[in-house]
């Protein structure tokens, strides 16, 4: 069978860094199926590295043995199909930590689909800080925005946040029974790169330094020029697992539409976007797959998720914001968690303003008291007037 996605070439590559002990990125990359995507886990190699393995596992699964893999082929499709699966993924893993104490278990994802009908259309789908980039004529465009405290607070540089609040994300796979994707609508043209990327990158690389690479090894393979990216985050410091992916649009695309569309097509477009209601009790097929034995440990992570995507059961999740194109990033709604950790960002910069204030006015009363008669500075009433504002303030 002819691969419809051969005008796509494609090349990945995760290290796991110079901090770090274990690698808890993941990567998924299906060119034939015209899906990729970098999922980074957090919480540790029984928690993290089991968690973006689980996504991994769970898009795999679904885009290669599922009923429904063949039908797959407008990006809308494969988004409803992405959204069922990280759902699974989620209700697993959160199940999973709750049953072992792991808190803080889960996993970031960045999905990019193309459009078999419609060269022409892609999207991403991401909850976390892994990041999807498209370079066209020597530009780069972040087409994902950060679901992370930082980007909340409209910062860039996260170090401007207090210690508690750095590398703190708002949305990921794991966090709940659900996970709430961000789907952004992206235009693909020939010669495009794509670029999808764990923060082991960002973070160590200003977007400057990447475009610069990309642009000057434009004429090198997807292989080198996927090194080149992950050696200068090595050569940065490396402080976390680096993952890239690139993908190169060459030649020119088919021409629209390349095929009719098949209605098991139309009927994942049109699956409800509501959420289910999933918990514990209701996991179905997370703890029927688990009483089948995928629990067993491996060598690499000391545990074996799962492939918790196919039931029919999952539905896909709502939609926070879709840009009209590539060119402008997309009207980003804040979520009730990326809301209260807002506010709790807040009330903890108020807090520290209001002790640095109250440190100031004390020194200000010490360096005056010097000033009053020996009498008075002796007199306890008076020196309790003196301190009296600092309790008021």
């Amino acid at each position: 069978m002819d691969n419809p996605f051969a005008y796509l070439k494609s090349a990945e590559l995760t290290d796991v860094g110079k901090k770090r002990k274990n690698n808890e990125d993941s990567i998924v990359s299906l060119p034939e199926r015209g899906l990729f995507c970098v999922a980074d886990g957090m919480g540790g190699v029984q928690g993290g590295a089991v968690a973006s393995q689980a996504v991994a596992d769970a898009l795999r699964e679904a885009f290669t043995d599922s009923p429904d893999a063949p039908f797959a082929v407008t990006a809308k499709a494969s988004a409803r199909m992405v959204a069922r699966a990280l759902n699974g993924a989620s209700q697993w893993i959160k199940t999973r930590a709750d049953e072992r104490g792991l808190a803080g278990s889960g996993s970031t994802a960045v999905v990019l689909a193309f459009d078999r009908v419609t060269p022409g259309r892609a999207l991403i789908l991401h909850a976390g800080d892994s990041r999807a980039y498209r370079l066209r004529a020597d530009k780069l465009f972040q087409i994902s925005a950060d679901h992370s405290v930082a980007a909340a607070a409209g910062l860039a540089n996260e170090r401007d946040l207090p210690a508690m609040f750095r590398g703190v994300i708002t949305r990921a796979v794991g966090l709940d029974f659900t996970v709430e994707l961000e789907e952004t609508e992206t235009d693909v043209a020939a010669g495009d790169i794509f670029l999808l990327c764990s923060d082991g990158l960002t973070k160590m690389v200003p977007d400057k330094l990447i475009n610069k690479i990309l642009r000057k090894r434009a004429s090198a393979s997807l292989d080198e020029q996927a090194k080149l990216l992950v050696d200068a985050a090595l050569d940065a410091g490396g402080e976390d697992n680096v993952s890239v992916i690139l993908v190169r649009v060459e030649g020119d695309l088919p021409q629209a539409p390349t095929m009719e569309i098949p209605p098991e097509t139309l009927a994942l477009e049109a699956l409800p976007a509501a959420p289910p209601t999933a918990g514990p009790a209701d996991a179905g097929p997370i703890a029927e797959t688990a009483e089948r034995g995928f629990d067993a440990p491996t060598a690499e992570t000391g545990q074996t998720p799962p492939t918790p995507c196919s039931a029919g059961g999952y539905t896909p999740i709502p939609v926070t914001a879709t840009a009209k194109d590539g060119s402008e990033p997309a009207t980003q709604k804040s979520s009730p968690r990326s809301l209260a950790l807002l506010f709790v960002l807040v009330v903890t910069l108020f807090a520290a303003a209001a002790a640095g204030l109250r440190a100031i006015y004390r020194r200000t009363q010490t360096q005056r008291l010097p000033l009053h008669s020996e009498a008075a500075e002796n007199t306890p009433d008076a020196a309790d007037e003196t301190r009296a504002p600092t309790r008021d303030h």
